[in-house]
């Protein structure tokens, strides 16, 4: 899973770089609803879901199903699930974009994929799985899928293009499959994929960026042995302007999309950090000061081998651009929001199937400062708060810190060098076991390139 969205972002970042000289902001093209297509491509998500893991899987217990383990399922309602961080905050999440490109791909705009999302999840926590549905996944893959699904959506759109014939038409068609294959199926059925035209008819929004390699670095604290970390990748994107007025906005036409990842001892660390506009408006100040305010939707995934954060939250925030003098631009972006489900890790809650973490709800706060100069390069700090309040687990409230500061300048051309430092703190105040607070930091050299 990890390896596949990592090839599909290549893909993206190889054409975003390639083709940006003939680049043409397009607004989304509107099509043709196919209801029947749809609710078809989400039972079959389940069904070939349901099939490989049946089938391929050694451990499947959990998918030996009949109408008896549904009407179990549905006697005995849901509860909070025993498994992996990874499953449940990734893999979940990512199937539930399946679902809501089912429906966003056969012509059904944001708001009227949500139910597609929620209703796949709903029939595979019912009628898929042998084990009783939970409330955890029902939340996780709806909202988690919702932003994946339309992150994947605007991303293949960003790389089709009709009037593209030859290699490059198989290349562009191949990589717009990898990203989000739903789409490139319907394609295919359709004869989308084969159809050639003289204009643009796939949404374009401007994709802003940078690749970096990460070399190694040290991490220290946390009860930890001071030590060296392996070489890391990272993408960081900003899709469309949210400077750019416009009387009516819409869902993700504006968003960040952050991807790190490096090899642990152990494991692969890897992460996702996305912050995507919902609802609002932009307003113009004084002295050249631009403002978007409204509505966010975060999804993050963190999971390191050292600790993990994952969750959904829903912020109110306002982006700030503002022109300091002397080729200096500063951009901020504060936010507070809700958690409906939130999870970090946790040293007494263990279970059969890997679970080291609480289930909890509570809030996010988020701050971002981004100085930048032409000549000098970029200073970029991510600040992120969640305050997790134990719904289910070893009952009491943690308070993670995570903050990560870049510095970058340009060298030659889009290509550059720079410095990267986090700094993780963890206090958790527990009700029946000893409290625990963790401090960890780890810094890096960076060879980047920008897009």
């Amino acid at each position: 899973m990890k390896k596949f969205i990592i090839l599909s972002l290549i893909c993206l970042l190889g054409y975003t770089s390639v083709y940006s000289e003939d680049f043409e902001e397009i607004e989304e093209i509107p099509r043709e609803k196919r209801f029947t297509i749809a609710l078809a491509e989400v039972m079959a998500s389940n069904i070939v879901a349901w099939s490989y893991s049946r089938y391929l899987r050694e451990d499947n217990y959990s998918f030996l199903i009949s109408w008896k383990t549904v009407e179990f399922n549905l006697r005995h309602g849901f509860e909070w699930d025993p498994n992996n961080f990874g499953t449940n905050f990734l893999n979940h999440p990512y199937q539930g974009s399946t679902y809501y490109n089912a429906a966003r791909t056969n012509g059904f705009n944001f708001w009227e994929s949500i139910p597609f999302t929620f209703g796949g999840s709903m029939m595979w926590e019912i009628f898929m799985e042998s084990e009783f549905p939970s409330y955890n996944d029902i939340i996780t893959t709806t909202w988690g899928g919702i932003a994946l699904g339309e992150a994947l959506f605007r991303f293949s759109e960003q790389v089709l293009d009709d009037r593209s014939r030859g290699g490059e038409r198989f290349l562009r068609e191949f990589s717009g499959f990898l990203i989000n294959p739903v789409g490139g199926f319907n394609r295919l059925i359709n004869g989308e994929m084969f159809q050639h035209t003289s204009t643009v008819n796939h949404m374009r929004k401007s994709v802003e960026g940078y690749l970096a390699l990460g070399g190694s670095g040290r991490v220290s604290g946390g009860g930890l042995e001071e030590k060296g970390n392996g070489g890391a990748f990272e993408v960081t994107m900003h899709y469309g302007q949210p400077f750019q007025y416009k009387e009516k906005r819409k869902p993700f036409d504006y968003f960040t999309f952050r991807l790190w990842t490096s090899r642990a001892d152990t494991t692969r660390n890897f992460s996702i950090l996305t912050r995507a506009f919902l609802a609002g408006k932009n307003l113009e100040g004084n002295n050249n000061q631009k403002h978007l305010w409204g509505l966010f939707q975060h999804f993050d995934y963190i999971d390191l081998d050292v600790f993990k954060i994952g969750g959904v939250a829903f912020a109110g925030g306002i982006l700030s651009y503002f022109s300091l003098g002397k080729g200096f631009e500063l951009v901020t972006g504060p936010a507070l929001g809700l958690m409906p489900l939130a999870a970090g890790d946790n040293e007494y809650v263990t279970s059969y199937q890997g679970r080291n973490y609480n289930y909890g709800w509570g809030y996010k706060g988020r701050l971002d400062l981004l100085l930048r100069h032409t000549k000098f390069g970029e200073f970029f700090v991510d600040y992120n708060y969640w305050f997790i309040s134990t719904r289910e687990g070893a009952p009491g409230v943690d308070r993670l810190h995570l903050l990560n500061a870049t510095y970058r300048i340009p060298v030659w051309k889009k290509l550059g060098l720079g410095a990267e430092y986090s700094y993780y703190l963890r206090n958790a105040n527990y009700d029946n076991d000893p409290d625990v607070r963790r401090e960890i930091s780890a810094i890096r050299a960076l060879i980047f390139y920008s897009f």
